[in-house]
């Protein structure tokens, strides 16, 4: 009986041993993944829209998905889709004349030929970078395809906001403005911030970083016009 009991405490202390591990792992990545809060402004401190946070990591979305870039009101919509290399993208045309979408971007040059409805097949993207699209009969038709690799992103909505959830403390920040080429990122780093604990089991809790201003100096509309699209590369960056 003694044996037995010996062994069952050594088994038991084991056990709260493992447990202890186990809990310190699960505590420890709590901790290095916060939600962290940006909010993208000009040089003169206006927001700005449709600019892509991003920072090293798994991403969520599964390349099997077909994301859309529409045609709506001549327009492209949404104006900027982030998709992941690999990924296929779907080109309907809502509008009730035709379209001819093309790009010249290194990333992925193509065109769809006068087309509407849903006649157009799904492209793949197997090179990161930005592709910019146009439309050969309506000059004013400009959007942009972001495909990321090995990141999480984000697009900020009218008011320059995007958040994103990671342990990274390193971002890097694009608009189609940033450049003549359209495809330059900035980098930017960040400390890591302190997580808070709760006193009764010790455990870790996430809390909302305080919001990130990020400022991006942006070239004038005249110097990024439709007609400079051909010349839109694989990514460049530069850090601030």
């Amino acid at each position: 009986m003694r044996k037995g009991c010996k062994i069952n405490t050594n088994q038991s202390r084991w056990m709260d041993k493992f447990s202890l591990l186990v809990f310190s792992l699960v505590s420890y990545a709590a901790s290095a993944t916060q939600e962290i809060q940006f909010k993208i402004v000009d040089q003169i401190g206006n927001p700005i829209a449709n600019a892509v946070v991003s920072a090293s990591g798994e991403p969520t979305d599964d390349i099997a998905n077909i994301p859309v870039m529409d045609q709506i009101n001549s327009q492209f919509s949404p104006h900027v889709l982030v998709v992941q290399k690999y990924q296929s993208v779907r080109f309907p045309n809502s509008d009730d004349i035709r379209h001819h979408i093309y790009s010249f971007s290194q990333p992925k040059p193509f065109e769809i030929r006068l087309y509407k409805g849903e006649d157009s097949t799904p492209i793949r993207f197997d090179k990161s970078g930005v592709v910019v699209l146009g439309c050969n009969i309506h000059d004013q038709m400009l959007g942009y395809i972001y495909i990321a690799e090995n990141e999480i992103t984000a697009v900020t909505d009218q008011n320059g906001l995007a958040r994103l959830r990671t342990q990274a403390t390193e971002f890097t920040f694009w608009h189609a403005n940033l450049s003549a080429s359209n495809s330059e990122r900035v980098t930017k780093s960040f400390a890591r911030e302190h997580t808070l604990a709760n006193e009764k089991t010790k455990s870790t809790i996430n809390r909302v970083s305080e919001l990130k201003t990020v400022t991006l100096a942006l070239l004038e509309k005249n110097k990024t016009e439709v007609k400079r699209r051909k010349f839109s590369r694989k990514f460049s960056s530069r850090e601030q």
